[in-house]
């Protein structure tokens, strides 16, 4: 995990299989979902999100069709520092409230470390509840689930969060979006969806300066301790 996360940055944490369960979906399934848990890390609630039925507000699920399946995920906010991961499942209709049920008795579990989610306070918090199995995150959902260029991925989705943000804070409809940013509506619903296979990192900072925001790449050496250099993305 990184020691020193970017401004605005949430643990994520992974919940008993959660997350060999989300490795074992199909690869295109594994990198959506990835990028709206990582979307969600950074603060935005994504539209593929949507609440999960029967707990309220703060636990939802992200669902993702594939090759005549359906895929999800169901994690919830209920922290302030941290996103957990509860489960990830191709579900079927017959097995849904047996799921329900289970995501409950979870979602009850996790919340009892409430106030235990900052990172030099996880061990302490899971020695207390041995019963539910959890896996800090490293601080990028991306290489959590060893996708390739997982420093580039987390880095467009953190620039498509600030867009979405701006765009939703003046209001503009998808169509005004596009003619702003000189693209067609389909990319904007694909940019506000964080699809941003087609977007280069280059190209999401120059959606920021005409969305009148300034852009500064600041080089330093790395950290002392970091085995590698890292990018990070903050907005002011």
């Amino acid at each position: 995990m990184r020691d020193h996360p970017a401004a605005g940055e949430k643990l994520v944490i992974w919940v008993g299989s959660s997350k060999r369960d989300l490795l074992s979906f199909p690869a295109a399934v594994v990198r959506n979902v990835g990028a709206t848990l990582s979307a969600a890390q950074f603060g935005d609630t994504p539209s593929a999100a949507k609440i999960w039925k029967g707990l309220g507000a703060g636990v939802l699920e992200i669902a993702e069709d594939f090759d005549r399946s359906t895929y999800r995920a169901v994690y919830t906010v209920r922290f302030r520092r941290a996103i957990h991961v509860l489960h990830c499942f191709q579900r079927s209709r017959r097995a849904a409230f047996v799921l329900q049920s289970t995501t409950l008795r979870c979602s009850r579990s996790v919340c009892g470390l409430r106030g235990a989610t900052t990172r030099s306070g996880m061990g302490k918090a899971q020695s207390r509840r041995r019963r539910t199995a959890m896996e800090v995150g490293s601080g990028n959902v991306f290489a959590d689930l060893g996708i390739p260029d997982a420093e580039e991925l987390q880095t467009k989705v953190q620039l498509a969060v600030a867009i979405k943000r701006e765009i939703t804070a003046r209001g503009w409809s998808q169509a005004r979006a596009a003619e702003v940013l000189s693209i067609n509506q389909p990319k904007v619903s694909a940019l506000l969806r964080y699809r941003l296979d087609g977007f280069s990192v280059e190209r999401l900072m120059n959606f920021l300066t005409a969305l009148g925001h300034d852009v500064e790449i600041v080089i330093k050496p790395r950290r002392a301790g970091q085995h590698a250099g890292r990018i990070l993305v903050e907005a002011a």
